[in-house]
């Protein structure tokens, strides 16, 4: 019962990484969320102008909506499989390697997204400054 609990928690951590970051996505596409220390992809590009937030943030939109649907469909999946584990094993196998796959690739999705985010805003910040 201990590892269905642990299974559980791991697919409301999924889906948390995938609403939090559906909330970043659609408050930095409608400039909602402004440049701020706590909520967003900060890096020193990002941070260093209103400019720089804006354009990191658009330019990492493909990614960051990727890890939305990823995150929710992995959560969904691995949900299903924990359920239709309680009868079988096997489902239950399927659940952790669900998980243990998409926490890897949502976490690549991100620094990914964050990357883009930099140099976005650091080409912005360099096309201000001309």
């Amino acid at each position: 019962m201990d590892a269905l609990v642990g299974l559980l928690a791991a697919v409301v951590g999924l889906a948390v990484v995938a609403g939090s970051t559906h909330y970043l996505r659609n408050a930095t596409a409608s400039g909602a969320l402004e440049r701020n220390a706590l909520v967003g992809l900060r890096t020193s590009a990002t941070m260093a102008s209103d400019e720089g937030w804006r354009e990191g943030h658009r330019a990492a939109g493909p990614w960051l909506t990727a890890t939305v649907r990823l995150g929710y469909l992995a959560a969904a999946a691995a949900a299903v499989s924990a359920l239709a584990g309680l009868s079988t094993a096997l489902f239950l196998s399927l659940a952790w390697a669900v998980v243990a796959v998409a926490y890897p690739v949502l976490l690549g999705l991100l620094i990914t997204g964050t990357v883009i985010a930099h140099r976005a805003a650091g080409d912005a910040r360099r096309a201000g400054s001309r």
